[in-house]
């Protein structure tokens, strides 16, 4: 009998980017699913109708509308919480996947015990209808140090909707930031990603046609600082607070004698992150200069 795999999508008032979602989960052709749509209170009933549409060929298709505003995390927890499954993952509404997606990622995750996750190729959309394939980041290191000194020098969040061990993705935290950024979304999966780096590795299918096809030139529910300078202090702020968050994390989870080459690492990486920023930050200035 094949393990059963919860898919959790949350959602807030995009009902015809939901249908796209589902349909991407319909087409799977691993059967055992579980599937939860988490509604952060859209107004209306537009959701609702475009979830009951897919009852029918998703006989395990679960709804929850929130009556109040509760959050992107705890909507993204919520999920989590309710999941059944032996496996899950989340699925942003405006985002697809391959319709072998799942099947590969289960096969993957049963010959490695040892794995928290197992991820596709992450496919960038610049529209509806193009795409590029990115490198996709992957932990395939036996010790945990490795993985996390890895993670911690550069990785990308793709793997955030790859398919996650529920009852270790489970023991993952997220605390909130620091001032200015108390109530800002920006970069918390990367502190929640770094729990499954260092509890198992992290792996990502041999086979390219496995993807996780992230739209992300739709629009996003945070918006832009008005201020640069403000913008520019939020940014340094949170990514400094992102690291000091990962001293805590291998503080408890490595052994004491790893973490001083931790935060050497994590330093240097913001080192170079602060390099990079002044650099583009540079170029516009230049080409503004051009242009004017």
């Amino acid at each position: 009998m094949n393990p059963l795999v919860t898919v959790g999508i949350p959602t807030f008032n995009r009902p015809r980017l939901l249908a796209r979602a589902l349909r991407a989960v319909a087409r799977q052709d691993y059967v055992d699913l579980e599937v939860l749509v988490a509604d952060n209170a859209t107004p209306g009933e537009d959701t609702s109708r475009v979830v009951d549409s897919f009852a029918g060929s998703m006989p395990n298709l679960r709804y929850v509308k929130h009556q109040s505003d509760i959050g992107s995390v705890r909507n993204f927890m919520h999920l989590l919480q309710a999941a059944r499954g032996e496996y899950f993952m989340w699925l942003a509404d405006d985002d697809e996947i391959s319709p072998n997606y799942v099947s590969a990622l289960v096969a993957l995750l049963e010959r490695n015990p040892d794995a928290s996750s197992a991820a596709g190729h992450w496919m960038l959309m610049q529209n509806e209808h193009e795409g590029r394939l990115m490198p996709t980041s992957h932990y395939p290191q036996t010790r945990p140090f490795a993985r996390a000194l890895r993670f911690i020098w550069g990785s990308d969040d793709a793997f955030f909707y790859a398919l996650h061990r529920t009852a270790v993705l489970r023991l993952a935290r997220v605390r909130g930031y620091w001032w200015p950024n108390r109530s800002v979304l920006l970069n918390w999966a990367y502190v929640f990603l770094l729990d499954l780096v260092l509890r198992g590795r992290v792996l990502i299918a041999e086979d390219a046609s496995v993807r996780f096809i992230n739209h992300d030139y739709t629009q996003k529910d945070y918006a832009a600082s008005r201020s640069r300078l403000a913008g520019a202090l939020r940014h340094v702020c949170r990514r400094i607070n992102v690291h000091y968050l990962y001293w805590e994390k291998c503080a408890r989870l490595l052994h004491p004698v790893y973490l001083p080459i931790v935060v050497l690492a994590s330093l240097v990486s913001l080192a170079r992150e602060g390099g990079a920023v002044a650099i583009r930050h540079a170029r516009r200035s230049v080409q503004s200069q051009v242009l004017w």
